[in-house]
């Protein structure tokens, strides 16, 4: 095979790789939303990260966020979280099975403190990220059950 022939190919492969790259949402949001019940009947709309690179990725890098994440984490343990790339303060509820275990609210953006964690205090199964403040207008407290969390997760 000529030189040519092998950069030539070399530089298709990249095209096509680089063409899946983007500065949109980390989760494809087409299938990947959901509607969650609050406790005041109202419903919000939240995109839903199952996968490891889903989760991973998370709002790294966003400048808003509308409604909110949910991240289905799969097994019930203590998760814990890196802020990595965060750019807006949200608030984290912890959730196991629809019943919200714990709210760590207006999680601050530190400014080179890009591996700053936070925990849940007990095991749970889902997170839900909110821009900061909603989880205490939505009356997001310890007790209080959430609907359709589960089936969002599949």
């Amino acid at each position: 095979m000529k030189l040519t022939q092998k950069i030539g190919g070399v530089a298709l492969a990249l095209m096509l790789l680089g063409g899946g790259c983007s500065n949109g949402p980390s989760v494809d949001v087409a299938g990947q939303l959901a509607v969650i019940g609050l406790p005041n009947g109202k419903t919000i709309q939240v995109e839903v990260a199952r996968t490891p690179s889903e989760r991973a990725a998370g709002l790294s890098d966003r400048t808003s966020l509308k409604g909110g994440m949910l991240f289905c984490m799969g097994e019930t343990k203590q998760q814990n979280f890196w802020m990595l790339g965060m750019k807006i303060p949200i608030d984290m509820v912890w959730i196991h099975g629809g019943e919200v275990r714990g709210v760590s609210a207006q999680v601050p953006v530190r400014e080179n403190e890009d591996w700053a964690r936070r925990s849940s205090n007990e095991p749970v199964n889902m997170v839900l990220e909110l821009p900061s403040g909603a989880a205490k207008g939505f009356g997001l407290e310890p007790g209080v059950m959430l609907e359709d969390t589960n089936s969002a997760c599949g």
